[in-house]
């Protein structure tokens, strides 16, 4: 399996290298377009430098506080392959921050779909449209972009999202820290071939980092904590989180089937949680009543609802209050909720075909001091190192350490 695919390590040396030996033209300096190499000093616009870039062009940003106001709603807005290098240091950093109301730190989407507010009336969960907009009468999303990397940048204080991208084909995320953006902190959807790590995300009311609706994405050495659900992935297939933590959230790693989502991206499947340390996530969830967050319970470890011939394994899971590693079918998840199965118009018979959990292994974690805390709630009877509420067929349980465990079956089936 190939990630970040259009994101060589070689390129990147080489450009630096160059920078170095030629100065690089200053963000000031550079005129018309295409410039393939640019340094961006404080002061200066990284936007402007973005639009004069060539196509894969490399921009270097200068440690020091950037506030982007060429644009109400995004910080930056990128149409097209291009790479940012925030040339940050353990003492001063690249800090992108709200100019003053925007919505998001950096969106990186085709040209068609740059114009957020046009479709949406806000840019918070769930993106309701504006009248008279649907899905089908939204602009197209064009080719794919083909190719973006960011490095060395904090994104700080927007209303909504930190960095987000959509219709990306090869991304690298590496040492991008999402501080307090609202919504989400870092958010690929509708991409493939990407990687994100040694990356941060912290004060988020959603989500810290988030793949959704995507393909071969590799997260790895990055830390969650202080948000409500520290790593999601939601209707996404061979997607790999590994060397991570994940601690102090609400959820620490969320694996889920969304209904909202079937019909961009129909199931959840071959996501691997592997090499993990994911503890103490007893947040206090306050996500929005009435949303599908807001129905999770804190104190969870792992949830996995809905995904298929996906493997846990070889994880530290401790001090998670409710659960270590729950898998759970999402009819049973949401019963007696607004997104009950028999009444949510998302729930269509494709849907209900493929909800509940399959052929998931769980093998050779270790867990301790889970589930023995749990807050009142529906599924406080569940509670432990190890629960199993699904009725589907082929999930195991192999090697694992735990003292406590509930099974909707009355035992745990074991990896034959």
């Amino acid at each position: 399996m190939i990630y970040g695919g259009h994101v060589d390590l070689r390129t990147f040396i080489a450009a630096l290298s160059l920078a170095v030996l030629l100065g690089s033209a200053p963000a000031s300096a550079a005129e018309g377009q295409d410039v393939l190499i640019q340094t961006v000093h404080p002061g200066q616009s990284i936007q402007a430098a973005v639009d004069r870039a060539a196509s894969n062009g490399w921009i270097f940003i200068l440690p020091g506080v950037y506030h982007e106001t060429a644009d109400t709603t995004n910080g930056l807005t990128i149409s097209a392959p291009v790479h940012l290098v925030g040339v940050s240091t353990s003492k001063s950093r690249v800090v992108l921050e709200n100019a003053g109301s925007q919505h998001n730190g950096i969106v990186v989407v085709p040209a068609a779909r740059a114009a957020c507010m046009s479709c949406h009336t806000s840019l918070a969960p769930p993106f309701p449209l504006l009248p008279g907009v649907d899905a089908v009468s939204s602009p197209a999303r064009g080719p794919m972009i083909a190719g973006f990397s960011i490095s060395g940048i904090t994104i700080r204080a927007f209303n909504n999202n930190g960095l987000f991208t959509e219709h990306v084909d090869g991304f690298s995320i590496v040492d991008v820290e999402s501080v307090d953006n609202q919504n989400y902190g870092i958010f690929p959807t509708q991409s493939k071939d990407g990687v994100i790590s040694h990356s941060r995300a912290t004060g988020s009311g959603d989500t810290g980092i988030w793949v959704e609706t995507s393909q071969n994405v590799l997260v790895s050495d990055s830390l969650v904590e202080n948000n409500v659900v520290g790593f999601e992935v939601s209707n996404s297939d061979n997607i790999l989180f590994e060397h991570n933590e994940s601690r102090n959230n609400t959820v620490g790693v969320g694996m889920f089937l969304l209904p909202g989502l079937f019909a961009t991206h129909a199931g959840s499947e071959r996501i691997t949680i592997q090499n993990n340390s994911i503890h103490d996530n007893n947040r206090v969830n306050d996500a929005p009543p009435n949303t599908i967050l807001g129905f999770l319970p804190s104190g969870t470890g792992v949830l996995a609802f809905g995904v298929d011939y996906s493997h846990i394994t070889s994880n530290d899971i401790a001090n998670n209050n409710t659960t270590g590693i729950a898998v759970v079918d999402v009819c049973v998840a949401f019963a007696g909720t607004s997104f009950d199965c028999s009444t949510d118009p998302d729930a269509t018979p494709q849907f209900l075909a493929d909800q509940d959990a399959t052929n998931n292994s769980i093998a050779r974690n270790v867990l301790h001091h889970n589930g023995t805390n749990p807050p009142p709630g529906p599924f406080a009877f569940a509670a432990g190192d190890l629960s199993l509420l699904s009725f589907g067929s082929g999930n195991c349980f192999n090697g694992n350490v735990y003292t406590t465990s509930f099974s909707i079956s009355g035992s745990l089936p074991t990896c034959r």
